[in-house]
C-alpha cells in the first residue's frame, strides 16, 4: 500500500544540522538563566557583578596609588582625585563585597546547610539580584557627572552648590542598591525562620547564624542609609534645607544618620567572613568547648548588638560633649573584648585540628587573623577620643579601615573560593600557585597599608592629590605594595578563571557529544 505523502515526508524528516540544536541549545540556556529563580544561578550572577564591582574598585585604588607616586605632579587634577577616591569606596563596599560575601555566597550555600532546594522567596531573589544591574548602570553614569564628594556624601560639599549632577545618579545608585540588599535580607531571614528547626540541630550551621544577623543589621541600618540620602536629593533638587545652616538645617545631623548606616555596614562586610572561617576551622577540629560553637555564636551576637550603638566615633571631632565622648569611647573598646573570643578560638581550633600546615586554606585564615587583629588594635587606638582628635582624616585612618574591611574581607572571599571550588565543580587547585599567591598577597597588603599608620601619625591628611617631599619614600613603598596587591589579584582571577573556562569548555564538549 502506498504511503501518503504527509506520512512519506514525515519518514524522510532528517535531525536538524548539530549547529543549529547548539545554538538554539545555548539560545535557551541564556533565557533560563535570564529568568532563572534558581538560587545557584542567582548566585553566579551575584559573583559576575561584584567580580565586575571588584575589578573597577582594583582599577581607581591603581590610580590613587600612581598619583602618589610623585608628590607634586598629578596623573590625575585634584577634581578627578576625588572622583577617584570616590568610586573607589563605593565600588568596593557596594558592587564587590556586598554581592560576593552576601549575595554570592549567601545565596548558594544558606540553602544547602538548611537542607532546603531553595530559598523561600525565590522571585524576590531574582529581584534583588537584577537591581544590581540598573544599580551598576547609574554608577557608571555619575563618573561621567564628576561625583566626587567622597564615599560619605557629607554636605555641604555634596550639595548642589558643590558638587555636580553626577552625585544624584551615585544617590540613585545606591538606592537601587540599599534595595536589592533588604530584598536579599528579608528572603534570607524568612528562609532561616521557616528552617529554624534545622539551625538549632545543625552542628555547621554557624555561617547560617552569620547571614542572620547580617541580614538583621541591613534591616535595621539601610532604611536610615535611605532616608539620609533622599533628603540629600531633596536638598540638592527641591531647595529644602534639611542639612542647609542658612536653612535652618544641620549637616551634623547627616553625619549621625549615615553613620547609623556606615558602623554597622562595617559587620556587615565582615560577620558574613567571620562565618565562613569559623565554619572552617569547626571543621578542622570536632571541638565542642567553650572554644568551639556555642562561644562564637555568641561572639556575634555580642559584636552585632555592641556594633549597633557606637557610630558616633566616627565623629568624635564634631563637638561633643565629654560624656557622650567617654560613653561612645568606652563602648567601643568593649567589641574588642567579644573579638578577642572569636581570635582565640580560630587560634585554639587550628592549633588543636588535624589540617595539614601547608594547606594553602590554613595560611589564608592565618593571614586573615593575622590582618584583623592588626586592623582591631589600630581600632582601639582610634576609640579613644582624644587619640581620635589627634589622627583623624589622616591616613592612619585609611590604615585602619583596610586591613579590618578591605583586607579582612578579601581575605575571606579567597578562602571561600578555596574551600568550597573542589567541591562545587569536583577539581582541586595547584597548592603551589596557591601558596605563591598568598605569599605576594601578603606581602603587597602589609607593604602598602603598613606604612600608612606612620605617614598618618606624622601628620598627612588623606583626600589630598599632593603632599610634601618628605612623605615621598614611604608612599613609593605603599605604591609599590598596592602594585604587588593588583598583580597577585590579577593572577589569581586570570589563574581561576582560565580554570572555569576549562571547566565550561568542557560542558559544551559533552553538550556537543549528547547531541551527536
Amino acid at each position: 500500500m502506498p504511503l501518503s505523502p504527509l506520512l512519506k515526508e514525515a519518514v524522510l524528516w532528517e535531525e536538524p544540522p548539530v549547529l543549529f540544536s547548539f545554538s538554539w541549545s545555548l539560545t535557551l540556556n541564556s533565557v533560563l538563566w535570564l529568568f532563572t529563580l534558581d538560587h545557584k544561578r542567582v548566585s553566579m550572577i551575584y559573583l559576575i557583578l561584584g567580580l565586575w564591582g571588584g575589578f573597577l574598585g582594583l582599577a581607581l585604588s591603581m590610580l590613587i596609588r600612581v598619583n602618589f607616586l610623585d608628590p607634586f605632579y598629578n596623573i590625575v587634577s585634584p577634581e578627578v582625585y576625588n572622583f577617584v577616591i570616590t568610586e573607589h569606596g563605593v565600588a568596593m563596599i557596594f558592587f564587590f563585597l556586598m554581592p560576593v560575601l552576601i549575595g554570592g555566597f549567601g545565596n548558594y550555600l544558606m540553602p544547602l546547610f538548611l537542607g532546603l532546594n531553595d530559598l523561600s522567596l525565590p522571585r524576590m531573589n531574582a529581584l534583588s539580584v537584577w537591581l544590581l544591574v540598573p544599580s551598576c548602570i547609574c554608577l557608571v553614569i555619575s563618573m561621567f557627572g564628576g561625583a566626587g564628594v567622597g564615599w560619605t556624601f557629607y554636605p555641604p560639599l555634596s550639595s548642589s552648590g558643590y558638587s555636580g549632577w553626577g552625585v544624584n545618579f551615585l544617590m540613585f545608585s545606591l538606592h537601587l542598591a540599599g534595595l536589592s540588599s533588604i530584598f536579599g535580607s528579608l528572603n534570607f531571614i524568612s528562609t532561616i525562620i521557616g528552617a529554624s528547626d534545622r539551625v538549632v540541630i545543625s552542628r555547621h550551621s554557624i555561617i547560617v547564624w552569620a547571614y542572620l544577623f547580617t541580614s538583621v543589621l541591613l534591616i535595621m541600618s539601610l532604611p536610615v542609609l535611605a532616608a539620609a540620602i533622599t533628603m540629600l536629593l531633596f536638598d540638592r533638587n527641591f531647595a529644602s534645607s534639611f542639612f542647609d545652616p542658612s536653612g535652618g538645617g544641620d549637616p551634623v545631623l547627616f553625619q549621625h544618620l549615615f553613620w547609623f548606616f556606615g558602623h554597622p555596614e562595617v559587620y556587615v562586610l565582615i560577620i558574613p567572613g567571620f562565618g565562613i572561617v569559623s565554619h572552617i576551622c569547626l571543621s578542622f577540629t570536632n571541638n565542642d568547648s567553650l572554644f568551639g560553637y556555642l562561644g562564637l555564636v555568641f561572639a556575634i551576637v555580642a559584636i552585632v548588638c555592641l556594633g549597633s550603638v557606637v557610630w558616633v566615633h566616627h565623629m568624635f571631632v564634631v563637638g561633643l560633649d565629654v560624656k557622650t565622648a567617654v560613653f561612645f569611647s568606652s563602648v567601643t573598646m568593649i567589641i574588642g573584648v567579644p573579638t578577642g573570643i572569636k581570635i582565640f578560638s580560630w587560634l585554639y581550633m587550628l592549633g588543636n585540628s588535624n589540617s595539614r600546615l601547608w594547606d594553602p586554606v590554613v595560611w589564608w585564615i592565618a593571614g586573615f587573623i593575622f590582618l584583623f587583629t592588626v586592623g582591631g588594635i589600630t581600632g582601639i587606638v582610634l576609640s579613644a577620643s582624644v587619640l581620635d582628635g589627634a589622627l583623624h582624616d589622616s591616613w592612619f585612618v585609611v590604615a585602619h579601615f583596610h586591613y579590618v574591611l578591605s583586607l579582612g574581607s578579601y581575605s575571606t572571599v579567597i578562602i571561600s573560593i578555596l574551600w568550597w571550588w573542589p567541591g562545587v565543580v569536583g577539581a582541586s587547585l595547584n597548592k603551589y600557585l596557591l601558596q605563591s599567591h598568598w605569599f605576594a598577597s601578603m606581602f603587597g597588603f602589609n607593604l602598602c597599608f603598613f606604612p600608612m599608620h606612620y605617614l598618618g601619625t606624622s601628620g598627612l591628611p588623606r583626600r589630598v592629590s599632593s603632599f610634601d617631599s618628605g612623605f615621598f619614600w614611604l608612599n613609593s613603598f605603599s605604591s609599590l605594595g598596592a602594585l604587588l596587591s593588583v598583580v597577585s589579584a590579577f593572577f589569581f582571577f586570570f589563574w581561576f578563571g582560565n580554570l572555569c573556562l576549562f571547566v565550561i569548555v568542557l560542558l559544551v564538549v559533552g553538550v556537543l557529544l549528547g547531541l551527536l
